[in-house]
Protein backbone atom coordinates (compact mmCIF):
# COMPACT_ATOMS: atom_id res chain seq x y z
CA UNK A 1 0.00 0.00 0.00
CA UNK A 2 1.30 3.42 -0.94
CA UNK A 3 2.35 5.80 1.83
CA UNK A 4 -0.15 8.66 1.94
CA UNK A 5 1.12 12.20 2.41
CA UNK A 6 -0.28 15.71 2.05
CA UNK A 7 1.13 18.73 0.28
CA UNK A 8 0.83 22.39 1.26
CA UNK A 9 1.93 25.41 -0.76
CA UNK A 10 1.97 29.07 0.20
CA UNK A 11 2.73 31.29 -2.77
CA UNK A 12 2.73 34.92 -3.75
CA UNK A 13 4.35 37.37 -6.09
CA UNK A 14 7.94 36.65 -5.03
CA UNK A 15 8.22 32.99 -3.97
CA UNK A 16 6.33 29.81 -3.16
CA UNK A 17 7.03 27.73 -0.06
CA UNK A 18 6.09 24.06 -0.41
CA UNK A 19 5.96 21.29 2.19
CA UNK A 20 5.10 17.60 2.30
CA UNK A 21 3.76 16.06 5.50
CA UNK A 22 2.69 12.71 6.85
CA UNK A 23 -0.87 12.24 8.07
CA UNK A 24 0.25 12.63 11.70
CA UNK A 25 1.34 16.21 10.96
CA UNK A 26 5.05 15.57 10.65
CA UNK A 27 6.57 17.72 7.90
CA UNK A 28 9.16 15.65 6.08
CA UNK A 29 10.05 17.69 2.99
CA UNK A 30 10.38 21.36 2.06
CA UNK A 31 11.22 23.42 -1.01
CA UNK A 32 11.18 27.08 -1.97
CA UNK A 33 10.53 27.88 -5.62
CA UNK A 34 9.49 30.81 -7.80
CA UNK A 35 6.30 32.91 -7.55
CA UNK A 36 2.81 31.48 -8.06
CA UNK A 37 0.51 34.50 -8.13
CA UNK A 38 -0.81 33.98 -11.65
CA UNK A 39 -1.85 37.63 -11.94
CA UNK A 40 1.78 38.72 -11.62
CA UNK A 41 3.36 36.21 -14.00
CA UNK A 42 3.84 36.66 -17.73
CA UNK A 43 2.94 33.00 -18.21
CA UNK A 44 -0.23 33.31 -16.12
CA UNK A 45 -1.84 30.24 -14.58
CA UNK A 46 0.30 27.79 -16.54
CA UNK A 47 3.54 29.30 -15.22
CA UNK A 48 2.20 29.46 -11.68
CA UNK A 49 1.14 25.81 -11.84
CA UNK A 50 4.55 24.78 -13.16
CA UNK A 51 6.25 26.49 -10.24
CA UNK A 52 3.96 24.74 -7.75
CA UNK A 53 4.58 21.37 -9.42
CA UNK A 54 8.32 21.99 -9.19
CA UNK A 55 7.85 22.76 -5.50
CA UNK A 56 6.01 19.49 -4.95
CA UNK A 57 8.65 17.48 -6.78
CA UNK A 58 11.48 19.11 -4.86
CA UNK A 59 9.70 18.74 -1.51
CA UNK A 60 9.10 15.05 -2.21
CA UNK A 61 12.77 14.65 -3.13
CA UNK A 62 13.78 16.44 0.08
CA UNK A 63 11.67 13.94 2.00
CA UNK A 64 13.38 11.04 0.23
CA UNK A 65 10.35 10.32 -1.94
CA UNK A 66 11.78 11.56 -5.23
CA UNK A 67 12.17 9.70 -8.50
CA UNK A 68 8.45 9.08 -9.01
CA UNK A 69 8.21 6.44 -6.29
CA UNK A 70 5.02 4.47 -6.78
CA UNK A 71 4.69 3.74 -3.05
CA UNK A 72 3.96 7.38 -2.19
CA UNK A 73 0.65 9.06 -2.90
CA UNK A 74 -0.40 12.67 -2.26
CA UNK A 75 -3.78 12.38 -0.56
CA UNK A 76 -4.57 16.10 -0.64
CA UNK A 77 -2.83 19.22 -1.92
CA UNK A 78 -3.82 22.59 -0.51
CA UNK A 79 -2.52 25.49 -2.59
CA UNK A 80 -2.79 28.83 -0.82
CA UNK A 81 -1.86 31.31 -3.52
CA UNK A 82 -1.94 35.04 -4.00
CA UNK A 83 -4.29 36.34 -6.66
CA UNK A 84 -7.09 33.90 -5.76
CA UNK A 85 -10.44 35.38 -4.74
CA UNK A 86 -11.57 34.81 -1.17
CA UNK A 87 -14.92 33.40 -2.24
CA UNK A 88 -14.24 31.54 -5.48
CA UNK A 89 -10.98 30.18 -6.80
CA UNK A 90 -10.07 31.44 -10.21
CA UNK A 91 -11.25 28.73 -12.62
CA UNK A 92 -8.31 28.93 -14.98
CA UNK A 93 -5.80 28.64 -12.15
CA UNK A 94 -7.68 25.74 -10.57
CA UNK A 95 -7.72 23.81 -13.84
CA UNK A 96 -4.02 24.46 -14.38
CA UNK A 97 -3.23 23.31 -10.84
CA UNK A 98 -5.29 20.15 -11.16
CA UNK A 99 -3.52 19.28 -14.41
CA UNK A 100 -0.08 19.95 -12.94
CA UNK A 101 -0.41 18.33 -9.50
CA UNK A 102 -0.74 14.56 -9.17
CA UNK A 103 -2.91 14.22 -6.07
CA UNK A 104 -6.22 12.65 -5.06
CA UNK A 105 -7.58 16.12 -4.36
CA UNK A 106 -6.28 19.57 -5.27
CA UNK A 107 -7.74 22.53 -3.38
CA UNK A 108 -7.01 26.12 -4.36
CA UNK A 109 -7.67 29.05 -2.05
CA UNK A 110 -6.42 32.49 -1.15
CA UNK A 111 -3.04 32.59 0.58
CA UNK A 112 -4.68 34.35 3.51
CA UNK A 113 -6.34 31.10 4.60
CA UNK A 114 -2.96 29.48 5.20
CA UNK A 115 -1.88 32.49 7.22
CA UNK A 116 -4.99 32.28 9.38
CA UNK A 117 -4.57 28.54 9.96
CA UNK A 118 -0.92 29.00 10.91
CA UNK A 119 -1.86 31.42 13.66
CA UNK A 120 -4.99 30.04 15.31
CA UNK A 121 -5.22 26.41 14.22
CA UNK A 122 -8.74 26.94 12.92
CA UNK A 123 -10.59 28.96 10.32
CA UNK A 124 -11.92 31.79 12.49
CA UNK A 125 -10.78 35.37 12.92
CA UNK A 126 -8.95 37.87 10.77
CA UNK A 127 -5.64 37.47 9.02
CA UNK A 128 -3.62 40.29 7.54
CA UNK A 129 -0.98 39.27 5.03
CA UNK A 130 1.65 41.78 4.02
CA UNK A 131 4.23 40.33 1.68
CA UNK A 132 4.88 41.47 -1.86
CA UNK A 133 1.15 42.32 -1.88
CA UNK A 134 -1.33 42.76 0.95
CA UNK A 135 -4.81 41.56 1.88
CA UNK A 136 -7.02 41.09 4.94
CA UNK A 137 -9.45 38.19 5.22
CA UNK A 138 -12.06 37.61 7.92
CA UNK A 139 -13.89 34.34 8.62
CA UNK A 140 -16.73 33.99 11.12
CA UNK A 141 -17.95 30.93 13.02
CA UNK A 142 -20.40 30.13 10.22
CA UNK A 143 -17.60 30.01 7.69
CA UNK A 144 -18.64 33.21 5.94
CA UNK A 145 -15.79 35.25 4.53
CA UNK A 146 -15.06 38.85 3.77
CA UNK A 147 -11.98 40.53 2.45
CA UNK A 148 -10.37 43.93 2.24
CA UNK A 149 -7.47 44.93 0.05
CA UNK A 150 -5.82 42.49 -2.29
CA UNK A 151 -6.42 44.79 -5.26
CA UNK A 152 -2.91 44.34 -6.61
CA UNK A 153 -0.06 46.77 -7.00
CA UNK A 154 -1.73 48.90 -9.67
CA UNK A 155 -4.58 50.18 -7.50
CA UNK A 156 -3.99 48.85 -4.00
CA UNK A 157 -1.85 46.55 -1.84
CA UNK A 158 -1.35 49.34 0.67
CA UNK A 159 1.12 48.44 3.40
CA UNK A 160 2.75 45.69 1.33
CA UNK A 161 6.40 45.34 0.42
CA UNK A 162 5.53 46.56 -3.05
CA UNK A 163 3.73 49.61 -1.65
CA UNK A 164 6.47 50.48 0.85
CA UNK A 165 9.08 50.12 -1.89
CA UNK A 166 7.04 52.30 -4.23
CA UNK A 167 6.48 55.03 -1.66
CA UNK A 168 10.16 54.98 -0.76
CA UNK A 169 11.18 55.38 -4.39
CA UNK A 170 8.63 58.16 -4.86
CA UNK A 171 10.12 59.97 -1.85
CA UNK A 172 13.64 59.56 -3.21
CA UNK A 173 12.62 60.88 -6.63
CA UNK A 174 10.84 63.86 -5.10
CA UNK A 175 13.83 64.67 -2.90
CA UNK A 176 16.19 64.41 -5.87
CA UNK A 177 14.01 66.83 -7.85
CA UNK A 178 13.64 69.26 -4.98
CA UNK A 179 9.89 68.57 -4.76
CA UNK A 180 10.15 66.86 -1.41
CA UNK A 181 12.22 66.89 1.79
CA UNK A 182 15.75 65.52 1.89
CA UNK A 183 15.97 61.86 2.77
CA UNK A 184 18.62 59.17 3.16
CA UNK A 185 16.51 57.07 0.79
CA UNK A 186 18.40 58.71 -2.10
CA UNK A 187 21.66 57.12 -0.91
CA UNK A 188 19.93 53.80 -0.37
CA UNK A 189 18.60 53.91 -3.95
CA UNK A 190 22.16 54.24 -5.25
CA UNK A 191 23.37 51.32 -3.15
CA UNK A 192 20.39 49.05 -3.82
CA UNK A 193 20.44 49.42 -7.60
CA UNK A 194 24.16 49.95 -8.12
CA UNK A 195 23.82 53.35 -9.78
CA UNK A 196 25.72 56.61 -9.34
CA UNK A 197 22.81 59.02 -9.64
CA UNK A 198 19.12 58.88 -8.81
CA UNK A 199 18.56 60.01 -12.41
CA UNK A 200 19.64 56.53 -13.52
CA UNK A 201 16.75 54.98 -11.61
CA UNK A 202 14.50 55.42 -14.65
CA UNK A 203 16.64 53.04 -16.68
CA UNK A 204 16.54 50.47 -13.88
CA UNK A 205 12.81 50.56 -13.23
CA UNK A 206 11.68 50.70 -16.84
CA UNK A 207 14.11 48.21 -18.33
CA UNK A 208 12.34 45.54 -20.43
CA UNK A 209 13.36 42.79 -18.02
CA UNK A 210 12.23 44.67 -14.87
CA UNK A 211 9.27 43.29 -12.92
CA UNK A 212 7.37 44.25 -9.78
CA UNK A 213 9.95 42.60 -7.55
CA UNK A 214 12.53 45.23 -8.40
CA UNK A 215 10.35 47.75 -6.56
CA UNK A 216 9.43 45.42 -3.67
CA UNK A 217 13.16 44.78 -3.14
CA UNK A 218 13.51 48.37 -1.94
CA UNK A 219 11.16 47.76 1.01
CA UNK A 220 13.92 46.62 3.44
CA UNK A 221 15.87 49.79 2.65
CA UNK A 222 12.87 51.96 3.51
CA UNK A 223 12.39 50.12 6.80
CA UNK A 224 16.10 50.39 7.58
CA UNK A 225 16.04 54.14 6.91
CA UNK A 226 13.04 54.50 9.21
CA UNK A 227 14.84 52.63 11.99
CA UNK A 228 17.87 54.88 11.46
CA UNK A 229 15.71 57.94 12.13
CA UNK A 230 14.91 59.17 8.63
CA UNK A 231 11.67 61.09 9.04
CA UNK A 232 10.47 60.60 5.45
CA UNK A 233 10.96 56.82 5.62
CA UNK A 234 9.40 56.71 9.07
CA UNK A 235 6.22 58.31 7.78
CA UNK A 236 6.02 55.77 4.94
CA UNK A 237 6.40 52.80 7.28
CA UNK A 238 3.97 54.18 9.84
CA UNK A 239 1.37 54.72 7.13
CA UNK A 240 1.93 51.12 6.01
CA UNK A 241 1.12 49.87 9.51
CA UNK A 242 -2.00 51.99 9.74
CA UNK A 243 -3.21 50.86 6.31
CA UNK A 244 -2.83 47.22 7.29
CA UNK A 245 -4.82 47.80 10.48
CA UNK A 246 -7.54 49.53 8.47
CA UNK A 247 -7.73 46.54 6.14
CA UNK A 248 -8.18 44.20 9.11
CA UNK A 249 -10.95 46.40 10.52
CA UNK A 250 -12.75 46.69 7.18
CA UNK A 251 -12.75 42.92 6.66
CA UNK A 252 -13.96 42.28 10.22
CA UNK A 253 -16.70 44.90 10.01
CA UNK A 254 -18.30 43.21 7.01
CA UNK A 255 -19.04 40.19 9.23
CA UNK A 256 -19.80 42.08 12.44
CA UNK A 257 -16.55 41.00 14.07
CA UNK A 258 -15.16 44.48 14.66
CA UNK A 259 -16.65 44.75 18.17
CA UNK A 260 -16.27 41.18 19.43
CA UNK A 261 -13.25 39.34 20.75
CA UNK A 262 -11.50 37.67 17.87
CA UNK A 263 -7.93 36.92 16.84
CA UNK A 264 -6.14 39.03 14.26
CA UNK A 265 -3.25 37.10 12.78
CA UNK A 266 -0.31 38.88 11.17
CA UNK A 267 1.58 37.16 8.38
CA UNK A 268 4.03 38.02 5.62
CA UNK A 269 7.52 39.41 5.34
CA UNK A 270 6.55 43.03 6.05
CA UNK A 271 5.58 42.17 9.62
CA UNK A 272 9.06 40.74 10.15
CA UNK A 273 10.36 44.31 9.94
CA UNK A 274 9.68 44.57 13.67
CA UNK A 275 8.40 47.56 15.61
CA UNK A 276 8.71 49.95 12.67
CA UNK A 277 5.57 48.38 11.16
CA UNK A 278 4.14 46.46 14.12
CA UNK A 279 3.82 49.43 16.47
CA UNK A 280 1.68 51.68 14.22
CA UNK A 281 -0.30 48.59 13.16
CA UNK A 282 -1.15 47.64 16.74
CA UNK A 283 -1.86 51.21 17.81
CA UNK A 284 -4.29 51.76 14.96
CA UNK A 285 -5.90 48.34 15.43
CA UNK A 286 -6.41 49.03 19.14
CA UNK A 287 -8.24 52.22 18.21
CA UNK A 288 -10.42 50.57 15.56
CA UNK A 289 -10.96 47.15 17.19
CA UNK A 290 -10.40 47.37 20.97
CA UNK A 291 -11.45 43.74 21.51
CA UNK A 292 -9.05 42.30 18.93
CA UNK A 293 -6.30 39.95 20.03
CA UNK A 294 -3.21 40.15 17.83
CA UNK A 295 -1.62 36.77 17.13
CA UNK A 296 1.90 36.39 15.78
CA UNK A 297 2.11 32.83 14.41
CA UNK A 298 4.84 30.51 15.63
CA UNK A 299 4.96 28.85 12.24
CA UNK A 300 4.77 30.30 8.71
CA UNK A 301 1.76 30.08 6.36
CA UNK A 302 3.16 27.04 4.55
CA UNK A 303 2.62 25.05 7.76
CA UNK A 304 -0.94 26.36 7.81
CA UNK A 305 -1.33 25.10 4.24
CA UNK A 306 -0.17 21.65 5.35
CA UNK A 307 -2.71 21.75 8.19
CA UNK A 308 -5.48 22.63 5.74
CA UNK A 309 -4.38 19.77 3.47
CA UNK A 310 -4.58 17.45 6.47
CA UNK A 311 -8.15 18.61 7.09
CA UNK A 312 -9.04 17.80 3.48
CA UNK A 313 -7.55 14.34 4.06
CA UNK A 314 -9.89 13.78 7.01
CA UNK A 315 -7.34 14.50 9.76
CA UNK A 316 -8.19 16.60 12.82
CA UNK A 317 -5.43 19.15 12.24
CA UNK A 318 -6.36 21.04 15.42
CA UNK A 319 -5.65 18.00 17.61
CA UNK A 320 -2.86 18.83 20.09
CA UNK A 321 -0.70 15.91 18.92
CA UNK A 322 -0.97 16.98 15.28
CA UNK A 323 -0.26 20.60 16.16
CA UNK A 324 2.76 19.53 18.20
CA UNK A 325 4.07 17.44 15.31
CA UNK A 326 3.64 20.34 12.89
CA UNK A 327 5.53 22.75 15.15
CA UNK A 328 8.30 20.32 16.08
CA UNK A 329 8.94 19.09 12.56
CA UNK A 330 8.95 22.62 11.17
CA UNK A 331 11.72 23.53 13.61
CA UNK A 332 13.68 20.59 12.22
CA UNK A 333 13.03 21.76 8.65
CA UNK A 334 14.30 25.23 9.54
CA UNK A 335 17.54 23.82 10.89
CA UNK A 336 18.04 21.50 7.94
CA UNK A 337 17.45 24.21 5.36
CA UNK A 338 19.08 27.07 7.23
CA UNK A 339 15.85 29.08 7.28
CA UNK A 340 15.39 32.17 9.43
CA UNK A 341 12.27 32.31 11.58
Amino acid sequence: MALRVVFGADGGGTKTDCAVGRLDGTIVGFARVGPSNHLRLAGGAAEAARNVREGLERALADAGFGGGRADVRVRAAFLALGGIGAENAHGQMLRAAQEAIDADEVVLDNDAMAGLASGVGECFGVVVIAGTGSIALAVDRQGRRSRSGGWGYRIGDEGSGQWIGTMGLVAAARAHDGRGPDTSLCDKVLKRYGISSVDQLRAVLYAPAADNRIVADFCPDVVAAAEEGDEVARRVVQEAGRELALAAYAAAKQLGLESVECPVVTAGGVFKAGDAVARPFMEELARLMPSARVVVPRVPPVVGAVALALMRAGVDAAHPDVQANLARSWEEVMVRHGLVS
